[in-house]
């Protein structure tokens, strides 16, 4: 029996709640709920809890806990039984008195009848994920950003780099990551056309940035996927999925970046591609949020242009308004734009008669369909949660031909996630672009790059201005 499976069993026979666990241990129910699962795995100290909440011999529950997660690493290999083995004759060298002689003589189980568990324990692999060592004296250059504001730069490999920074010193990690497969990068780890090779390189800079990040810190990852052999690849989701399994990290959000503009290409087999990821992870259930902050600063460019050009087409083309109706829901748009972009509300819907079908219970919007044509509903600012799909436009670079990622895409969240005066930092800042933000808010920054002329463009953006006697 799996350490998972004692749990969940022990539990129903004392009639316990997995809220009343989950309270107890310091975890929410859904983490809860994933122990008893297989899907996460406790710390020793939580199962020790657990032992004595269950009523159970605490030894028992964790060697049951230790097995489960070296069943974990090798009980889909076909060496599984071979390894199993050794793992027995090297227990036995260590401590074989420990170990009652029915302990002992156990064989091990056949390959086939070793239960899988859908997820490894939240370790690092050492084979796959070392970061680059440094010595602990070395590591100070948050000390090195003092108490101004103005961003620090670094050249160099983001790894080798993250390396100098002290332990769980960074309130908000926000980065887009390198393209895949489509531009050239001066580090081999980025310009590998193995996408297996690429992700597990980007698993080291996700492993130094756990270390770094404070425990109620977040890390956002903006990545787009891409295409080999005519098949996308998952990129975004193949990292996700190894940064929970592997390295403990807790998704709690995949932002759809709806980019409002396709790619340009010549396919026709396949529809274009308009949106990004950014993915919101943490280190714990208990992390710093500012939901305030996050609301006054969205806005939805989908429906908030300057124009509201979408709106405009779909009452000039609607076939059941009268011209005076259409010339009415012209203006009463207009007056609706100027709100949003006042700051006076947060953002609006416009719907047109016939187009949108009578609601129950919505009587007001119901008769100004029919007496009017068309109803504007406002949503008030900073009131209304934004939602999981962002449609921010692009920006073009200043001198290359391709856009970059906007300053609302950094903007909200670091506003969300990184308090007043608290520290982001960008592994691969490219122009610098969230340093810039975070300089405009108020809050210390670090970027990282390989490129050298991208970090002058970068530290262009920020540079201090002469002050001025006149």
């Amino acid at each position: 029996m799996l350490f998972s499976e004692k749990i969940r069993l022990l539990r129903r026979e004392r009639g316990i709640l997995q809220r009343k666990l989950a309270q107890a241990i310091g975890v929410d129910i859904p983490m809860y709920s994933r122990y008893e699962h297989g899907e996460r795995r406790p710390k020793r100290a939580q199962v020790v809890k657990l032992a004595k909440l269950l009523k159970t011999d605490p030894d028992e529950l964790v060697a049951l806990w230790l097995a489960e997660d070296a069943m974990s690493v090798i009980g889909h290999d076909k060496m599984s039984a071979r390894a199993a083995v050794l793992l027995r004759e090297t227990l036995d060298g260590v401590d074989t008195a420990a170990l009652s002689q029915e302990e002992i003589d156990i064989e091990p189980e056949p390959a086939v009848d070793v239960p899988a568990v859908v997820t490894a324990a939240p370790v690092i692999d050492p084979a796959i994920l070392k970061a680059p060592d440094c010595d602990p004296a070395l590591r100070n250059l948050v000390k090195k950003l003092g108490y101004s504001n103005m961003p620090q730069y670094h050249c160099g490999d983001a790894c080798k780099v993250m390396a100098q920074i002290e332990d769980k010193s960074i309130d908000c990690i926000v980065t887009s990551l390198p393209y895949w497969h489509l531009r050239e990068y001066k580090v081999d780890s980025l310009a590998t056309k193995d996408p297996s090779e690429f992700i597990d390189n980007l698993l080291r800079m996700t492993a130094e940035a756990h270390r770094v990040l404070k425990d109620e810190g977040s890390l956002w990852i903006n990545m787009a996927d891409a295409y080999q052999d005519a098949s996308m690849q998952a990129l975004p989701w193949r990292l996700a999925i190894k940064m929970m399994d592997l390295q403990g990290w807790i998704l709690r959000n995949d932002i759809v970046w709806n980019k409002q503009q396709g790619t340009i290409d010549g396919m026709q087999n396949h529809a274009r591609n308009e949106h990004e990821y950014m993915m919101h992870f943490v280190k714990q259930s208990n992390y710093y949020y500012n939901d305030e902050a996050l609301r006054r600063y969205f806005i939805d460019e989908k429906t908030t242009s300057k124009t509201g050009e979408r709106y405009q087409r779909n009452i000039a083309a609607s076939q059941h308004l009268t011209s005076v109706e259409k010339n009415n829901a012209l203006t009463a748009l207009r007056a609706t734009l100027r709100k949003v972009n006042a700051g006076e509300i947060g953002s609006f819907k416009l719907y047109l008669r016939e187009a949108t079908a009578p609601t129950a219970g919505d009587a007001a919007r119901n008769q100004e369909l029919k007496d009017n044509g068309f109803y504007i509903q406002e949503t008030p600012r900073a009131t209304s949660m934004p939602g999981d799909v962002w449609n921010i436009a692009p920006e073009r670079s200043e001198t290359d031909r391709y856009v970059i990622a906007p300053q609302q895409l950094y903007r909200l969240p670091i506003a969300a996630t990184c308090p007043q005066g608290g520290i982001v930092l960008d592994p691969y800042c490219g122009t610098g672009t969230a340093c810039k933000v975070a300089h405009d808010m108020g809050c210390k920054s670090i970027g990282i790059d390989i490129n050298d002329d991208r970090l002058r463009r970068a530290r262009s953006r920020v540079e201090q201005q002469p002050l001025s006697l006149f």
